[in-house]
């Protein structure tokens, strides 16, 4: 096997140590916006979201939707825990925790994201069926672009914010669809010049600038909103034990789910688990923050402490690959 290239260890950097680089980029930017007024980097936001989710787009694997015959089961089922199961468990979770409706709104936002990029990396680290991860990955994204303008219209309307569906589809334009067209443009345009292989050796260019740029907006979110997150700290803790409810039940179910009544291997079933759990949470202040404007730049500090809880549940979760591969009748390799 060749030697690593240095974008590749940076990027292995960044995703492996997401937890601690997003609790330095929390606290550097509270800290920094608590004694500094940097109300004035918001302007920023909006350049910065477009510059994230392009490469985003760039690696979504379109082409693996015409490979769906024999991964329909597993999409299916992870289109239902997506768009179906998360959002109604989020709202019982949500009814019981917490009382401010903008809150609720954002947690409900997070709960209809489609897959993280990072689910396709935790699905080959647990040696599952990527073709099957690629492809509920990539019907998801596309599925969000219809789901978000409606359920997001509705979910502000319960939250007493006054966002016409019009104004959702517009911003929904330039932050999903453009970079959608651009990536896949970008996309065809290097494997047409330069070959597939060529196009995945610059995989890790992308992903590398979507995780630094995501940094870069959480940081700029904290700090641009120190003082306000400090006075609302009490509604911040309360995020602990829906993210352990919502992560811990929703793994627990899908094993069961997929061991006891649905028979699936354990290939599927692992592709099926990491890209339903793991919910893009780039994508979410992406949307928040082009969508519902100043509001939406504070509702955005919300998800960002959720990737604090989401990435230890998948890594533990990751731990037990071995035992779980033995229970559904296959020994670890």
């Amino acid at each position: 096997m060749g030697k690593k290239r240095p974008i590749d260890k940076i990027k292995q950097n960044l995703s492996k140590n997401m937890i601690l680089y997003t609790l330095i980029v929390i606290i550097g930017g509270v800290i920094s916006g608590y004694f500094i007024d940097l109300k004035f980097l918001s302007r920023l936001i909006i350049p910065i979201v477009f510059i994230m989710i392009y490469p985003m787009m760039v690696n979504l694997s379109i082409s693996s939707l015409k490979k769906i015959r024999g991964s329909q089961k597993p999409l299916i089922e992870a289109l239902i825990l997506n768009f179906i199961y998360a959002p109604l468990f989020m709202w019982f979770l949500t009814s019981v925790f917490i009382s401010d409706p903008k809150i609720k709104l954002t947690l409900m936002m997070l709960s209809i994201a489609p897959a993280s990029s990072m689910g396709l990396g935790y699905i080959g680290l647990a040696e599952g069926h990527m073709l099957s991860g690629a492809i509920i990955v990539a019907f998801a994204f596309l599925a969000s672009i219809i789901v978000y303008p409606f359920l997001g219209h509705y979910f502000a309307l319960g939250a007493n914010i006054p966002v016409p569906l019009s104004l959702i589809l517009k911003n929904l334009l330039f932050i999903l669809v453009l970079p959608l067209m651009l990536g896949i443009i970008t996309r065809e345009y290097i494997e047409r010049r330069h070959g597939q292989e060529k196009f995945m050796g610059t995989k890790s260019y992308f992903s590398t600038i979507t995780l630094s740029f995501l940094y870069i907006l959480i940081f700029v979110i904290f700090a641009s909103k120190a003082h306000l997150i400090i006075k609302n700290y009490i509604d911040i803790l309360l995020l602990l034990p829906i993210a352990i409810i919502f992560y811990g039940i929703t793994i627990l179910f899908t094993l069961l789910m997929n061991k006891r009544l649905l028979a699936f291997e354990y290939g599927h079933h692992q592709s099926v688990v990491f890209t339903s759990v793991s919910k893009n949470i780039a994508l979410t202040i992406a949307i928040l923050v082009s969508v519902f404007g100043k509001e939406g730049q504070y509702l955005a500090v919300f998800p960002a402490i959720m990737s604090l809880f989401q990435a230890p549940f998948l890594m533990i979760y990751l731990k037990f690959s071995n035992r779980i591969k033995r229970w559904f009748g296959d020994e670890p390799s």
